[in-house]
Parts: structure tokens; C-alpha cells; sequence
């Protein structure tokens, strides 16, 4: 009887200590965190693509940190605007790196601009580099490579 109650004593305390052992491990917070964060960067990627179809300046604006480079690509987007009575763009995320408040996000993508219904639209692909920036509020800190802005002055 004795060794029955200590084999469940020590049962119950594996048990306690394994359950305390994997609280403790658990990265769960940490994942969902960093999933979170992933979402958002998701989220200002499709919401730029789609600022950008639907010339919405101001939307643009507001995931844009104020930094003075993004005056020649504030401009681009605006002539783009002015040009073409209709933009379609398709953006694929092919990678995201994140290096503490800097992420980096490989982006491919087509898009077709149009001058009006007349006229034969323009198409063009291409890859680039969207940099952002931040944690709980991702905000667009540089561009690089081939990108779908400044198309009326190609």
C-alpha cells in the first residue's frame, strides 16, 4: 500500500514538474508576437499595393515614415497618378527578413497603367526591395530595385 502511494506520489509530481517544465519552455508568446508582427507587415504590404491602384494618395502617405528621401517617390506617385486613369498592380511577397525594427520584404510584381479606355494599356514586372520599419506600426523606410512607382516618367 505504501509502495502504491508512493509510485502515485512520484507519478503526480513527474506530472507537475513536466507541466511546469513545459509553461515555462513555451514560446508561445514569443510566436504569436512574432506571427503578429508578420501580419502586419502582410497588411502594409497589401494595403500600399492597394493605395496604389486606387490612387489614394493620403493612404499612401500614412504608411510612409517622414523621411526626406521619399520626396522624388512621393512625386513619382503623384504624377502616376495625374497620367493614368487606371492602375493595376499584382504584388507577391517572395521573402521577408527581419532584423530586429527593420524588416526587408523581396517583392515581384506586374502591373498594367492606363491612359484612358482608348488607349492600349502599359504593362510592365519587375523586383524590388520595400525596407520598413517598426514593430507595432510598419511604416515604409525605403525602396529599391525595379519598382511599379514612377511609371509616367519611364
Amino acid at each position: 500500500m505504501v509502495r502504491r502511494h508512493l509510485s502515485l506520489i512520484c507519478l503526480l509530481l513527474i506530472l507537475v514538474v513536466t507541466t511546469a517544465g513545459c509553461q515555462f519552455f513555451s514560446s508561445d508568446k514569443k510566436v504569436s508576437a512574432d506571427h503578429e508582427r508578420f501580419e502586419r507587415i502582410v497588411q502594409a504590404v497589401e494595403t500600399l499595393s492597394s493605395a496604389y491602384e486606387q490612387q489614394k494618395f493620403d493612404a499612401i502617405q500614412k504608411l510612409m515614415l517622414p523621411l526626406q528621401g521619399f520626396q522624388d517617390l512621393e512625386r513619382q506617385i503623384r504624377r502616376d497618378f495625374d497620367t493614368y486613369a487606371t492602375i493595376s498592380l499584382n504584388v507577391t511577397i517572395e521573402r521577408i527578413h527581419i532584423q530586429k525594427e527593420r524588416i526587408m520584404v523581396n517583392v515581384r510584381w506586374e502591373g498594367t497603367w492606363q491612359r484612358s479606355p482608348e488607349e492600349a494599356p502599359v504593362t510592365d514586372q519587375g523586383h524590388g526591395l520595400w525596407v520598413w520599419s517598426g514593430t507595432k506600426d510598419i511604416l515604409l523606410a525605403g525602396v529599391e530595385g525595379a519598382m511599379p512607382f514612377g511609371k509616367a516618367d519611364r
